[in-house]
């Protein structure tokens, strides 16, 4: 499975004067197999809303994964919240180490319970 990172989607969406844009959508279109995080939806949303009424990111959010055919993978599930927050945590603390912002940190880590191939950003 192809990980997409959340600028994909913002230069597809938000930015098509972009220089990258008309590459960026052949990406999106050609390519099979894909997905993205939960987390790089909600930060594509956070960043679009701005410019949006607020009907529009709930359609956004909704209507996401078959706009763009891919899956959205959250974080795999725990037998309790406890076990589930010390472990992310956990996980994303060492990446932070290796010089990662948090967002990244958090989105790698969905991307890698799932087994993703490639990470796209």
């Amino acid at each position: 499975m192809i990980f997409m990172d959340t600028d994909i989607f913002v230069v597809d969406t938000l930015l098509p004067g972009d220089k990258r844009y008309k590459t960026n959508k052949l990406f999106l279109n050609e390519t099979e197999n894909k997905a993205t995080s939960i987390f790089s939806l909600f930060e594509l949303i956070g960043i679009a809303s701005f410019n949006l009424n607020e009907v529009e990111p709930i359609k956004l959010f909704t209507g996401f994964g078959e706009a763009y055919s891919l899956k959205v993978l959250y974080p795999s599930s725990y037998i309790s919240v406890n076990e589930f927050i010390e472990d992310l945590f956990e996980r994303i603390f060492e990446k932070i180490t290796l010089k990662m912002c948090f967002q990244d940190a958090l989105i790698l880590t969905v991307a890698e319970e799932h087994n993703c191939s490639s990470f796209i950003t």
